[in-house]
């Protein structure tokens, strides 16, 4: 059986409404980057287009798509930035983003990176999370 890949873009708009709904209203979230004109605190979703999934293959050749993105958050402090990574970590790894058409499955975290300060500005704070999320066609 051959199968059809995934499109990203449902799932990743389903990540965007899933955290708009879960971050403070002062915290905007962002699809591939924010405005320059943008204050903090925000978040930035950093997706990848998703692949076949090389650990999850069934018997009759069914391949669920994996699709890896990393959430960026930026805050005017190290505590803001850090506040911003923990309200966007919760949203994901205790929600499943909804897709019609798709099973998605639980999220997980893969790596993380310690809060610093941005190198190109150096009055914002930067914490990164990177993350999996398994889908497939129902």
């Amino acid at each position: 059986m051959t199968t059809t890949p995934l499109e990203s873009r449902p799932l990743v708009l389903a990540l965007v409404v899933m955290l708009d709904a879960a971050l403070p209203n002062d915290v905007g979230i962002y699809w591939g980057g924010a405005p320059q004109t943008r204050q903090p605190p925000f978040a930035v979703l950093y997706p990848d287009i998703g692949m076949e999934s090389t650990t999850d293959r069934a018997l009759s050749d069914d391949v669920p798509n994996d699709l890896r993105f990393q959430i960026t958050s930026v805050g005017a402090s190290a505590e803001q930035a850090l506040l911003v990574a923990d309200k966007a970590n919760t949203a994901l790894l205790t929600g499943t983003p909804s897709v019609p058409g798709r099973r998605v499955r639980p999220i997980r975290q893969e790596a993380a990176q310690p809060v610093r300060r941005d190198d190109e500005s150096t009055a914002l704070w930067l914490a990164t999370a990177q993350y999996l999320v398994r889908s497939e066609s129902v």
